[in-house]
């Protein structure tokens, strides 16, 4: 048997350097799929052939055993920062420039996932999908393209974050995905998963469907437009339709139920693992049977000292998986 040695390959501006050619102190790696850019952080040493980096080169990373490594990120060098033990390259996923793009637009009887298409539309996009119509959304310029996108994301309860390639990724949680099993005594180094209070999932109601004064004052709601009883109720001015309505309430709905079991899992490094993929614990003694798992968040480190090692911020499976939304 061949003995696993945890390598990583690093390119920036088209050079690529292992670890060691790299002088690697370490690499840190934080992808998440709930709005945030990914983002990297590698510290080299002074002498290191990526010291004299600068901002905006184009970074991409590869983690895994030697010859055997894995793309598990792409984006743009940010801030080349000087640290105790040398340099520090920080870097975002190209899903960053999105944070720079400003957009004034009116959509109007169109799905989440064409608005989405055509704001993103200036970066690579890996893949959109949300079949929610809105009766009308404004973008205004005063705000990001990103911003209006964790909007839509949190409207439509979709994982927003990027593929390896830095690509935009908007997706119903765990759609289409089998879960990868992860085994106690290969796998698992470490886990704290468990039951955790179900947060409230409001009703919602369509924008402008009546109002007790008659169609006249559409914008005056319903004192409990879908009968729940005094329960929260939410309506948003772009939902148009019950239909909309009702897949925007099933989709909050299944995310509470997914935070009903939360918690982390720590494992040796695996760079095949991206955000928003469900997972299941094999034999995990004291865990019981948690069911799948979706991971909101995975976070790889490599260094000389531990290897490779990823930590996974899960939540349970809930409705969410194959949701079509």
């Amino acid at each position: 048997m061949t003995l696993a040695r945890p390598n990583a390959m690093v390119t920036v501006d088209g050079r690529t350097l292992s670890a060691a050619e790299a002088a690697l102190v370490r690499a840190e790696l934080d992808l998440s799929v709930t709005g945030a850019h990914d983002a990297a952080r590698l510290a080299v040493s002074r002498d290191s052939k990526f010291a004299s980096a600068a901002s905006g080169a184009s970074v991409s990373i590869a983690l895994g055993d030697k010859d055997d490594e894995t793309d598990v990120f792409s984006g743009e060098l940010t801030a080349p920062l000087a640290a105790p033990d040398g340099r520090l390259l920080e870097a975002y996923s190209s899903t960053v420039a999105l944070s720079r793009t400003f957009k004034s637009q009116s959509y109007v009887g169109q799905s989440v996932a064409d608005i989405v298409n055509d704001l993103a539309g200036s970066v690579s996009i890996d893949k959109v999908d949300s079949s929610i119509h809105l009766g009308v959304y404004y973008a205004d310029n005063n705000r990001s393209v990103w911003t209006h996108l964790q909007t839509l994301a949190d409207l439509a309860r979709a994982d927003l974050g990027s593929s390896a390639s830095g690509a935009l990724r908007f997706l119903a949680p765990g759609a289409g995905l089998s879960p990868a099993r992860l085994r106690y005594g290969a796998d698992l180094l470490d886990w704290s998963v468990g039951a955790a209070p179900k947060p409230e999932a409001s009703a919602v109601a369509a924008h402008g469907a009546g109002s007790e004064a008659g169609s006249n004052k559409w914008h005056w709601p319903l004192h409990d437009p879908v009968g729940a009883g005094g329960d929260r109720t939410r309506i948003a001015g772009s939902i148009a339709t019950r239909d909309a309505a009702s897949a925007v309430e099933r989709a909050a709905k299944n995310r509470a139920k997914r935070a009903a079991v939360r918690g982390t899992v720590v494992i040796a490094g695996d760079a095949s693992i991206r955000p928003g993929d469900m997972v299941e614990l094999v034999d995990a003694p004291g865990a019981g049977d948690l069911g799948t798992l979706h991971v909101l968040r995975v976070q790889h480190r490599f260094d000389s000292r531990n290897g490779f090692v990823t930590r996974l911020t899960v939540e349970g499976a809930g409705g969410g998986g194959g949701l079509s939304l």
